[in-house]
């Protein structure tokens, strides 16, 4: 995500139509609202907002054991505030946990419940679209919702063996026990799934700070025999977690991802060296209970990455992402004191590269995805040892373009996201791989036509302007050729930053694909990251932007 150091294209003149003056002022302002979510020892700790999907499947657990308390009454309030929601999919989930709430059937709509799920399927990549789409129906059912046949696991069923990271084991275990207690059904699959929850503590631990998993368990668990105490205690520790506003979170906390990509924004920004450094050692600390990360292990299936980052200090399943930004952090802030920690997090990288030459999220093994391939290319170009897997990698990243100049859809909701990065990652490559120059270019042209008449972009074309979008696209035209779209869109940024210096604006992110979760220190980091991009690319022709902000 950093700014590349060999660019291999000219730095843009400054845009006439912006003030230098005003978007060192933005910059600075900004540095120092992201700065102060920065705990003293170097981490952001942001809570994840609540949202519908875990609060309607949270007051249908409480529904469903008889469970009444404040934190019930909060949970349906926090549901009827969203009854009359535009995002259909959310105001659909709470009418029908507050409709079973109250006692109130649901409405037999198979029609708009196939719509939903289509059109849910639709954002989310299509290697992932079978498993989903169970979930997607084990959650109408317990809101109430007929099943559809065949989804239930027949006795004489194989088990998959295709690769699979521990969360996807689980989630896949407790589908498979709510399909089959709305069928009546238990046979080989349903005692499996039962020792994989069950090995997870869901009575005492919301495993892996995963609160979707978690309910998804509970609710798995309420329809076998003698797991009630398992359920109501389970639900009792849920409850230590329950948000102000009476709704429920996706996760706990996603610290590890939130400081890694505000530290690579702070350093493009100019921020201060010792706030750098703090959260440097910080990062490089990270560690993991040995239990967690030995059941991790066992409920895998694929080699995981060893010395890998994850998204949280209390959650054991690592990732791509993750490690790639911080490795990309580390080795620009102290490449020689973190060496050691660095070179372990590229030998993690590059044990799951797949024989395509993509990157996957989680596991070796599993399909390579195009923004995991271009972060994870980022991550390694410091290193020219790795030149030959990078080059494989940027060959899968040209293959996979779409004809629009974009990619599959990733873990964002918007189409910039993997752009942007993939933008980047060709800055890495030989000037003379005409592929990867194709590509940039197939990107850049594509961000250009789909600029909005406003300056801003969309997360989709034709989409109304957002702030994460907007920054995206700015980062991406950075490393263009023309000037006044780059000022079109910091023009459109900076009018709508905040007087605290943060800025607003919807999420993008996405988990599991595709449902957007919040935590609203990645808008101003994403903001922050594009104004640093500005003043490693454009500001040189600006002698007011140099130095620190």
């Amino acid at each position: 995500m950093r700014p590349p150091n060999s660019p291999r294209s000219a730095p843009l003149p400054w845009p006439s139509d912006v003030s230098p003056e005003q978007v060192r002022k933005a910059t600075s302002a900004l540095v120092a609202h992201v700065s102060s979510r920065v705990d003293p020892d170097g981490a952001i700790r942001e809570e994840c907002q609540s949202r519908v999907l875990e609060s309607a499947l949270a007051l249908t657990l409480m529904t469903r054991i008889g469970m009444a308390s404040p934190a019930r009454d909060s949970v349906l309030a926090f549901l009827q505030t969203h009854l009359d929601t535009p995002r259909e999919f959310d105001r659909v989930l709470a009418t029908l946990a507050v409709g079973r709430a109250s006692d109130r059937s649901p409405a037999d709509d198979t029609d708009l419940i196939d719509k939903l799920t289509d059109a849910l399927l639709g954002a989310a990549p299509e290697f992932i679209s079978a498993r989903r789409r169970r979930m997607l129906y084990a959650v109408l059912s317990v809101l109430g919702c007929p099943l559809p046949p065949g989804l239930v696991p027949a006795a004489d069923e194989e088990a998959p063996t295709d690769p699979m990271h521990s969360w996807a084991a689980v989630q896949q275990a407790a589908v498979t026990l709510i399909l089959a207690s709305a069928a009546g059904v238990s046979n080989e699959a349903t005692a499996a799934a039962l020792n994989t929850l069950t090995a997870t503590r869901p009575a005492t631990t919301v495993w892996e700070g995963y609160v979707l998993l978690h309910l998804l368990s509970l609710h798995g668990l309420a329809g076998v025999p003698g797991q009630e105490a398992t359920v109501r205690s389970g639900l009792e520790t849920l409850l230590r977690h329950q948000r102000d506003d009476g709704g429920f979170p996706f996760v706990l906390e996603m610290q590890n991802w939130c400081t890694s990509t505000a530290a690579i924004a702070f350093a493009a920004a100019g921020a201060p060296p010792a706030l750098l450094q703090t959260i440097a050692g910080k990062l490089a600390a990270h560690e993991v209970d040995d239990s967690l990360r030995s059941l991790s292990l066992s409920l895998s299936r694929g080699s995981a990455l060893s010395g890998a980052w994850s998204i949280g200090p209390g959650v054991a399943q690592n990732d791509v992402d993750c490690t790639s930004c911080v490795l990309e952090f580390l080795q620009e802030i102290d490449p020689v004191s973190y060496g050691g920690t660095v070179r372990r997090g590229v030998d993690a990288l590059l044990a799951v590269q797949g024989a395509d030459g993509g990157f996957p999220t989680y596991v070796a093994g599993a399909a390579s995805e195009p923004c995991m391939t271009a972060a994870a290319v980022n991550a390694l170009a410091p290193h020219p040892s790795t030149a030959p897997a990078r080059e494989r990698a940027l060959a899968f990243l040209a293959d996979s373009q779409l004809s629009d100049g974009g990619f599959e859809p990733g873990w964002s909701r918007s189409r910039l996201h993997t752009m942007f990065r993939a933008r980047l990652a060709a800055c890495t490559a030989d000037p003379d791989d005409r592929r990867t120059a194709g590509m940039a270019e197939r990107i850049e042209r594509s961000v250009y036509e789909t600029q909005n008449p406003d300056g801003g972009w969309g997360m989709q074309p034709g989409d109304p302007s957002d702030e994460i979008s907007t920054a995206y696209a700015l980062i991406t035209l950075c490393y263009g050729a023309e000037v006044r779209p780059v000022g079109r869109a910091m023009s459109w940024l900076l009018a709508r930053q905040n007087a605290d210096g943060g800025y607003d604006g919807p999420p993008d992110m996405v988990g599991p694909r595709p449902f957007p979760y919040h935590l609203p220190v990645l808008t101003d980091i994403s903001v922050l990251l594009a104004f640093g991009h500005v003043r490693s690319r454009v500001q040189r022709t600006a002698a007011e932007l140099q130095g620190a902000v």
